[in-house]
């Protein structure tokens, strides 16, 4: 007796879909547009011609939203067409495409030169103002000039040294785009010993989540490093933050550092005993909040 009903068989169009997600490209529509060609791609339907628009999609994002992820998957994908493919058409457009990204990331334009005199600008002029200063950095492309928007931040620090959403960035402007661990790290280590009330600049809510965050990054960090140790006093500050601010913060919020927590005790050969700690000194039940979140490690 057969068995398969052939009503079950899913049949991919891929051309159909393609050409769907050329519409909506088009229509400024690009994370559906990069939805149907990840489909197309797990479905053995990748081609250069799916690169190519994945990668102008990416590009197109970079341009509306000057985030990194972004950019770099762009450029990932435009350099897989330019190492791997074999139709010449595909190379040299991706080479095109390419060279006006990068040109467009790093080459400085009227925005830029804009923020460059308002810096001039704050400098000299008074009162001084860290939210200015502040405002100034995060608007202003990263990459373009990281040095730059570090200043900026900076600056903001020496008129509020409080100033918790500034710390957070430095720190993770030098983890991330400068490289430089160590620095990150003092950053962060700052960041967490202000208590979210001392910084009136921004919402305490904002403080409180910006301090979850760059526990989260500095348990990362840990990580990397292999300091186990130190990834559970991040998870320990995080914990009674969370107890203190559960109007604010959900478990949710500490995904990250428990999946990391859990892998740092594992490897300790404590995770018996750090579960108990958790649920004694918190009531936390750490195996239901793995389930509940999905979390593996």
């Amino acid at each position: 007796m057969n068995l398969i009903k052939k009503h079950s068989i899913k049949v991919i169009d891929h051309r159909k879909l393609l050409s769907e997600a050329k519409k909506l490209y088009r229509k400024n529509r690009l994370h559906e547009s990069i939805s149907i060609l990840q489909k197309l791609i797990h479905h053995g339907f990748g081609n250069d011609e799916v690169t190519l628009l994945l990668a102008r999609n990416y590009d197109k994002l970079c341009f509306l939203t000057s985030e990194a992820e972004y950019e770099e998957a762009a450029l990932v994908h435009y350099n897989e067409l330019i190492n791997h493919s074999q139709i010449k058409k595909y190379k040299k457009k991706a080479l095109k495409l390419r060279k006006k990204l990068v040109d467009r990331i790093t080459t400085p334009g009227e925005a830029e030169k804009k923020a460059w005199s308002k810096a001039e600008e704050l400098a000299q002029n008074y009162p001084k103002s860290a939210k200015a200063w502040f405002m100034l950095a995060a608007n202003f492309p990263v990459r373009k000039n990281p040095l730059f928007v570090i200043d900026a931040y900076k600056n903001a620090l020496k008129l509020n040294e409080n100033y918790i959403l500034a710390i957070f960035r430095l720190a993770y402007l030098h983890q991330h785009y400068l490289q430089d661990t160590k620095t990150a790290i003092s950053y962060y280590l700052k960041m967490i010993k202000i208590p979210p009330h001392r910084d009136t600049i921004e919402p305490e809510a904002v403080n409180v989540k910006t301090l979850i965050e760059g526990c989260t990054e500095l348990s990362d960090i840990f990580i990397f490093m292999k300091n186990y140790k130190k990834v559970l006093s991040a998870f320990d500050y995080s914990v009674k933050l969370f107890k203190e601010y559960q109007d604010i913060l959900s478990i949710h919020d500490l995904k990250r550092l428990i999946k990391n927590s859990c892998f740092a005790a594992s490897n300790l050969g404590t995770l018996s005993q750090f579960k108990k700690h958790i649920l004694k000194n918190y009531n936390i039940d750490i195996d239901n909040i793995i389930e509940e979140l999905g979390i593996s490690f």
